[in-house]
């Protein structure tokens, strides 16, 4: 009987393995092969051929990709955690909040639960290793030839692996790749972004959930499984170090839980410990890297008790091997190619690096991380109870108690909007629809109130409060210390939003949304000739581009009228425009309401003008935002390339033209200047050059001669002052850095709100300012003008983040509207439409398209 026993399980076991395949038998190549690589649709047919033949891995589906794509996870473990993935999911939920659980409740959850711990892979698309480590991980941990360590871990880990994050990307990147692979082009950067609408920046978007990718994967992180530890894998620079683990350098974030930080160091430094027993040199911690801002994949759990790491691998030309000299010149000091350091005791000395090389490193990383999160599961699963539990006593004692938002504000619309991202990131957000008071303040009826004392606590207080980026300077002689990104990001600052801080604990009814509670949008019965909507909101952008579509005439007022200030949008009543205005206003939440209006003169109608919005072939991520922007508030536009310049008739197509924040030497010649131009690989003749001497005359045409609207966003000013030569200083642009340093920081300017650009903007507007332009102006003469559109004050301009050398910017000006001859240029000198993110001046970029209409 032994013996048949025996003989079935021999059976099983090779029926097994013929039908299991391994990544190099699936894709007839070893993964890491120099000059292979697997897109994504091989990827994911890999994990779905796992999922088939295998109950210890799932495969599951997690949403749309930006192009459509099917974007999945896997979820690895044992058989029978796998059969049971419903029932630890309901513990984590049970641990994640602490108001319904006793501590002793939560001390057997942690005995019975499973740790979930989150590897997303790829989010930058041409870091490719992660995506194809990913299937040769799984693998082992599915077919048991996995280490004994990282098997037996699989009985207390619910391991979930996202091969890409970016799947549209890492397919694009193989593309490129093969096509010119051993061609005079191997190695040449992809002239569109790997990721449709912003490119690299697609690690930016962790907080505002712009785009569909982080969507999907924070449904997973905030809401559904949970993970405990995220690792997000990346790659660097080539030279220096060979991998970043955390711990992070300084400064961190004051509103992280002081665990997460200690976690940090034992789980990086277990995964460096293991690279080095395996003789892997060049692991560098504390270095380059910070946990100071929300933005990124790899820190946006720091707020939601989650133990979440960055690892950052040095990087071959993709699949291709390459030859570090470690003599070469160092990029960064701070990843040095062979100092000895406390941080990095085993430099590595240099020599071919190949794909296969970060395959390996990371493998380990990832397997290390998998052991030790199995061997500690129940502190882990403890601490993240008592983190969640910590952030509700902490919100309870007050000060922040809890934050009012009022509904009803200039822009209601983006008020909802506010409130639906804070829940994307698993924030409670509860409702009054009545007036209430505390103390001496009354606080108006529909409103949102936002209590710290839940769970995620901490993540509301670090929105809602301003940054002060630390000066780690050790003398004011020294230049700043900069941030790896942003220093302020204050939410409803760079919304646009009024709120109010309310710090001492009280007592009110209230009801706990499921939504964002947007306004039900309706058109109320006509008693007037014109339908009307007030400024100040940026969805009635959307509206003018709807009615425009359908040649319905629009108008504003260009003085005020009652109650209306400039730029309210008017609509005449007839039975086409009640039927068009009943149709969008549900779906926009507006309320539209009628007013008789006698006196017509107030009134200028709105032509459809017809934009243009310039996309060079060096990948602007500013060009990709924007055309996600415009998309989203429903403007026709059409993206310009070099040839469309070549025409020496511009307008007879365009009527305004967008320049994102890209530089001068770029836009004419697509090649970068200075220190960067050395890095430059040529590209096919087709992606080659930008718009020329030609293009530029031709541009300058269009404005002087057929009064044609060229808008500037960011560096790009800096080209229209030169080539255009417009009688405007940039009187930033040859400051040094340790005389004046913004590194993403939320500003004071002062609005004139009676220029069409400035309509419906209180007279201070708060702004995000990165790059160093700020204007004077010279006087006005002939077929020359100008308008100052805002400007920054005279004192305290700060309120957000990081600035150094304010004094240079007291009454210079931030967006200008020159006249030049018939037509316009005008320059925004701070990022209104930073990564999708700036609400709160939206609407300067949008008045300026829709202001070209009144001049037709």
């Amino acid at each position: 009987m032994k013996r048949v026993f025996l003989m079935c399980l021999l059976i099983a076991s090779l029926s097994f393995s013929q039908t299991l395949k391994s990544p190099e038998e699936f894709l007839g190549f070893k993964v890491g092969a120099d000059y292979k690589i697997a897109d994504y649709e091989t990827i994911s047919k890999y994990f779905k051929h796992l999922s088939e033949n295998s109950k210890k891995i799932t495969f599951e589906i997690i949403g749309k990709t930006s192009q459509g794509r099917d974007m999945f996870m896997s979820v690895i473990s044992t058989e029978e955690n796998i059969a049971n993935v419903a029932k630890y999911k309901a513990i984590v939920k049970k641990l994640s909040d602490p108001r319904y659980i006793t501590d002793a409740e939560a001390a057997q959850l942690a005995k019975d639960g499973k740790i979930v711990v989150l590897i997303t892979c790829n989010i930058h698309s041409n870091e490719i290793a992660s995506s194809q480590m990913s299937m040769e991980f799984a693998y082992k941990l599915v077919s048991g030839t996995a280490s004994e360590k990282s098997n037996k871990a699989l009985n207390d880990v619910l391991f979930v692996i996202m091969p890409s994050i970016n799947p549209d990307g890492t397919t694009m990147i193989v593309n490129w790749y093969n096509k010119y692979l051993n061609t005079e082009f191997d190695g040449a950067s992809m002239p569109y972004l790997y990721h449709i609408y912003s490119g690299h920046d697609n690690n930016r978007d962790w907080f505002m959930f712009n785009l569909k990718e982080t969507q999907n994967v924070v449904k997973v992180a905030f809401h559904d499984l949970i993970p405990q530890i995220w690792l997000d894998e990346h790659q660097m620079g080539s030279t220096g170090a060979r991998l970043f683990v955390v711990p992070y350098k300084d400064p961190i974030n004051p509103n992280v839980n002081p665990l997460i930080w200690r976690w940090q160091s034992i789980l990086g430094g277990m995964s460096a410990l293991d690279l080095q027993k395996q003789n892997k040199t060049g692991i560098i911690t504390q270095a380059l890297f910070e946990g100071w801002w929300e933005g990124p994949a790899s820190d946006c759990g720091l707020w939601h008790n989650q133990i979440a790491m960055l690892s950052e691998m040095a990087s071959a030309n993709v699949a291709s091997p390459i030859f570090i000299d470690s003599a070469e010149v160092r990029v960064n000091p701070e990843l040095a190619t062979y100092d000895i350091r406390t941080n990095y005791p085993s430099p590595w000395r240099g020599g071919w690096w190949r794909l296969r090389d970060i395959v390996d490193y990371e493998l380990i990383l990832t397997a290390s991380l998998l052991e030790t999160a199995a061997s500690h599961k129940e502190d882990l699963l403890l601490d993240y109870y008592r983190m969640g539990k910590e952030a509700i006593e902490e919100g309870k004692k007050g000060n922040p108690f809890a934050y009012v938002i009022p509904r009803d504000q200039k822009d209601p619309q983006t008020t909802s909007k506010m409130m639906e991202m804070l829940q994307m990131g698993g924030v409670e957000v509860n409702w009054t629809d009545k007036e209430f008071k505390l103390g001496s303040t009354i606080y108006p009826a529909n409103s949102y109130i936002i209590y710290t004392a839940q769970p995620y606590g901490k993540y509301v207080k670090d929105l809602f409060e301003e940054q002060r980026y630390p000066d780690l300077r050790k003398s004011r002689s020294e230049t700043p210390i900069r941030p790896y990104d942003v220093a302020g990001w204050t939410m409803p600052y760079l919304m646009g939003i009024k709120f109010s801080m309310i710090e001492k604990p009280f007592s009110l009814d209230v009801k706990l949304l499921s939504d964002a509670n947007y306004t039900v949008g309706n058109v109320e019965e006509s008693i007037g000739n014109y339908f009307v909507v007030p400024s100040g909101s940026n969805i009635n952008s959307a509206l003018i581009n709807k009615l425009q579509k359908q040649n319905i005439p629009v108008f504003w007022n260009t003085s005020k009228i009652n109650e209306l200030s400039e730029g309210s949008v008017f609509v005449t009543v007839n039975e086409t425009s009640k039927k068009a205005l009943s149709d969008i206003a549900k779906g926009l939440h507006i309320k539209i309401s009628s007013v008789n209006l006698s006196d017509k003169s107030v009134l200028k109608e709105l032509k459809k003008v017809r934009v243009g919005l310039y996309q060079s072939f060096s990948a602007s991520m500013d060009e990709g935002w924007t055309r996600l922007l415009l998309e989203n508030y429903q403007f026709d536009f059409k993206t310009m390339v070099n040839k469309d310049f070549k025409n020496k008739k511009i307008k007879d197509q365009f009527d305004v033209i967008i320049i994102p924040d890209m530089s001068g030497e770029i836009i004419k010649t697509g090649k970068p200047s200075g220190d960067n131009a050395r890095f430059y690989r040529p590209k096919p003749a087709e992606y080659e050059g930008g718009i020329e001497k030609e293009g530029l005359e031709n541009l300058k045409n269009f404005v002087e001669k057929d009064g044609g609207y060229v808008i500037t966003l960011g560096q790009a000013c800096n080209f229209a002052i030169e080539d255009i030569g417009l009688k405007v200083t940039n009187v930033l642009k040859t400051v040094k850095p340790e005389e004046f340093y913004c590194p993403g920081s939320l500003v004071k300017m002062n609005v004139n709100n009676s220029h069409p650009i400035g309509y419906g903007f209180d007279p201070e507007v708060i702004g995000y300012l990165s790059n160093n332009i700020a204007f004077s102006t010279s006087v006005p003469y002939g077929e020359f003008d100008r308008s100052v559109v805002s400007r920054y004050p005279t004192s305290n301009l700060l309120k957000s983040g990081f600035l150094l050398g304010e004094d240079y910017l007291f009454r210079r000006a931030s967006i200008v509207d020159v006249k030049q001859k018939k037509g316009h240029v005008i320059l925004f000198g701070f990022k209104v439409q930073n990564r999708h993110q700036t609400f709160g001046t939206f609407k300067f970029l949008f008045n300026a398209i829709h202001s070209a209409g009144l001049s037709l």
